[in-house]
C-alpha cells in the first residue's frame, strides 16, 4: 500500500510539471516564430527602402539621359526640368507621351515588383502619398528626394509596420550630354560633361625683378650647368649665370634666380633674372612661358587642358544642368550651382564662329568681347583663345591680357 501511496504522490508531482514543460514549450515556440516573423517583416522594410535608392539612382540617370535626348531632337528646352524629370521617374512620360529610355509607368511597376515580392513572402503592402523632389545638389550633381507612406503587414501574425519613408540618391551628370551645345550649334555640336581635376587658377611658378624677351619652352633644371648642358630647345633655370653667360645664352631662354642686374654680356633671346627659388618651384621639362612685361614664369598647361579637353568647373554665373536642360545659358535663382566650359571655336561650322567674342561657354553666347593673352605661342589654341577680364581674372591670367 505504501507503494502506491508512494508511486500517486510521484505522478501527482510529475503530471502537472510535464503539463508545465509542454506549455512552456509551447509558448516558447509560439514567441521564437513570433520573433522570427517580426525580424522577417524589419529585413523586408529595410529591403525595401534599399531597392527605392537603387530605382531612384538607376531611373534618375535614365531620366536626365532622356531629358537631354528629348531637347536635342526637338531643338527645344524643357519648360520646366524638375516637373518633367518628376513626370519620367513617375509614369515613365514626358509630356504626357513615353518618354525614351524610361520604362513605362516606371515608379509604378517598381510598386507591383515590391508588391509581388511582398506577397510571395507572406506581407501585404500598400503605397501611398508619393512625392518626389528633384533639384541641384551641387554642380556636378542631381539631388532625387523620393517620400513614399508604406504600409507593410501580416495579417496572419497581426503586425506590421507603418513607416514615412523618406529617401534620396544623389545622381552626377559627369559623361551625360550638355544640351546647350547642340541647342545653341543647330545639333552640329556635341559635347559631354567632364569634370575638371585641374586647378582652376593659373598661378606664375615664380617672379624675377628683371626680364628680357618672352619665349615658351621646356625647362631644363641646372644649378653648375656646363657647355654639354646647351640645349636650344631648352629654357635654363639656374642659380646663377655668372661668369657663364656666353654658354647660358645659347640656350631659348635662361632664369635666372640671383642675379639681379642682366648681365650685359648674355646675347640669349630671353631672361628672368632675381627669380628667387626658381630651380625649385619650377620643375624639370615643365613647359613654361617667360613673360617679359610681367617678369614672371607661367605654367598655362592646365588651363590648355581645360580648352583642349572640353573640361567643366564650377561656375558662379554659368548655367546649371538643370538650366541647361530649360535651354538657359546663365545661372538662374531657382538652380543655385551652375558649370562653365570653354567653346572650341575649331569645332564650330563658319557661320557661328565669333572670333571676337570671349569662349567660354556663357560669355560667348550672350555675345561678351573677349581679349587674348599673351602666351609666347605655348599652344596652337591661343590663337583663338580669348576671355573678359571677369573670367581673365577668375582664372588666374588677367595680367597676361
Amino acid at each position: 500500500m505504501k507503494g502506491i501511496f508512494y508511486s500517486l504522490m510521484i505522478a501527482l508531482f510529475i503530471i502537472p510539471l510535464l503539463a508545465l514543460i509542454i506549455f512552456y514549450s509551447q509558448s516558447q515556440t509560439t514567441n521564437i516564430d513570433i520573433n522570427i516573423r517580426a525580424n522577417e517583416l524589419q529585413y523586408f522594410s529595410e529591403s525595401v527602402e534599399k531597392d527605392l535608392i537603387r530605382f531612384i539612382e538607376i531611373n534618375g540617370k535614365r531620366a536626365l539621359i532622356s531629358a537631354v535626348s528629348y531637347v536635342v531632337t526637338n531643338g527645344v528646352g524643357l519648360d520646366d526640368a524638375q516637373l518633367r524629370l518628376s513626370e519620367m521617374m513617375a509614369n515613365g512620360t514626358l509630356y504626357g507621351s513615353p518618354a525614351p529610355l524610361v520604362d513605362e509607368k516606371n515608379l509604378l511597376i517598381w510598386e507591383q515588383n515590391i508588391s509581388y515580392i511582398a506577397s510571395n513572402l507572406g506581407f501585404n503592402i500598400e503605397f501611398k502619398d508619393v512625392k518626389l523632389n528633384i533639384t541641384q545638389n551641387d554642380s556636378f550633381h542631381i539631388l532625387y528626394n523620393v517620400s513614399v507612406y508604406v504600409n507593410i503587414s501580416d495579417e496572419n501574425s497581426k503586425m506590421g509596420v507603418l513607416k514615412n519613408m523618406t529617401t534620396s540618391s544623389v545622381v552626377s551628370v559627369e559623361d551625360i550630354e550638355d544640351p546647350i551645345f547642340p541647342l545653341k550649334t543647330f545639333s552640329r555640336v556635341f559635347r559631354f560633361i567632364k569634370i575638371s581635376t585641374l586647378n582652376k587658377s593659373t598661378d606664375p611658378l615664380a617672379t624675377g625683378q628683371n626680364s628680357s624677351g618672352s619665349i615658351t619652352g621646356y625647362a631644363f633644371i641646372k644649378s653648375n650647368f656646363q657647355a654639354s648642358d646647351v640645349n636650344s630647345s631648352r629654357i635654363l633655370v639656374t642659380n646663377s649665370i655668372s661668369g657663364k653667360e656666353a654658354i647660358a645664352s645659347q640656350f631659348k631662354g635662361v632664369v635666372s634666380e640671383t642675379d639681379i642686374i642682366i648681365p650685359s654680356s648674355y646675347t640669349g633671346s630671353a631672361i628672368i633674372t632675381g627669380a628667387t627659388d626658381a630651380t625649385n618651384l619650377i620643375k624639370n621639362e615643365t613647359k613654361i612661358y617667360l613673360d617679359a612685361a610681367t617678369m614672371k614664369v607661367w605654367d598655362l598647361n592646365n588651363l590648355t587642358l581645360d580648352v583642349k579637353n572640353h573640361y567643366y568647373h564650377i561656375s558662379s554665373k554659368g548655367a546649371s544642368f538643370l538650366d541647361r536642360l530649360e535651354g538657359r545659358v546663365n545661372l538662374s535663382e531657382k538652380y543655385k550651382y551652375g558649370i562653365e566650359t570653354f567653346v572650341d571655336l575649331r569645332e564650330l561650322p563658319s557661320e557661328l564662329v565669333k572670333s571676337t567674342n570671349s569662349i567660354l561657354d556663357y560669355e560667348y553666347w550672350n555675345n561678351v568681347m573677349g581679349t587674348s593673352i599673351r602666351n609666347g605661342n605655348y599652344d596652337d589654341i591661343y590663337n583663338w583663345f580669348k576671355v573678359s577680364p571677369e573670367s581673365a581674372n577668375n582664372y588666374g591670367i588677367s595680367m597676361l591680357q
